[in-house]
């Protein structure tokens, strides 16, 4: 997975900080942001250890569906700030269902990528990975739902 470059990551967060704000919806999304960015160095495609190609591809996969849903919290923070408006770290009135299912999706998402780590070693079985990552997807789900029926 390719890093993108310093002034596009610049450009990006600029883009963010526009859309977002720059406390609690932001927040929420960085935090799910950095949970699949661990999900990602865990599964690492170029040191697969010893998984398979096809286990390897199973991660990878879920990793692509994991990886989709960051633009739906991107759209939910998006929509929520425009509705419940900004206090600075605190949750607004109305808005806790909503920020509860952002974190428990980025809560979720990173124990997805512990149970990827333990996985690789052997230690987890993938059943343990796809019930970690349905969960997140759960969440996310719960969340857009909110948004998109409360206004």
């Amino acid at each position: 997975m390719m890093r993108p470059r310093p002034f596009a990551r610049r450009r990006e967060a600029k883009t963010l900080d526009k859309e977002l704000g720059t406390q609690l919806w932001r927040q929420a999304h960085d935090r799910f942001a950095r949970s699949l960015d661990r999900y990602w160095q865990i599964i690492d495609p170029e040191r697969p250890g010893d998984l398979t190609r096809e286990e390897l591809n199973g991660l990878m996969n879920a990793g692509n569906i994991l990886t989709e849903a960051l633009a739906t919290v991107r759209t939910v923070c998006m929509l929520a700030r425009r509705r419940y408006g900004e206090h600075e770290f605190d949750v607004p009135a109305g808005a806790n269902d909503v920020h509860r299912y952002l974190s428990r999706a980025a809560n979720d998402l990173a124990a997805t990528a512990q149970a990827a780590a333990m996985y690789k070693r052997g230690q987890a079985g993938i059943a343990t990975v796809g019930r970690r990552a349905e969960k997140v997807l759960e969440s996310v789900r719960a969340a857009a739902e909110l948004t998109h029926h409360d206004g």
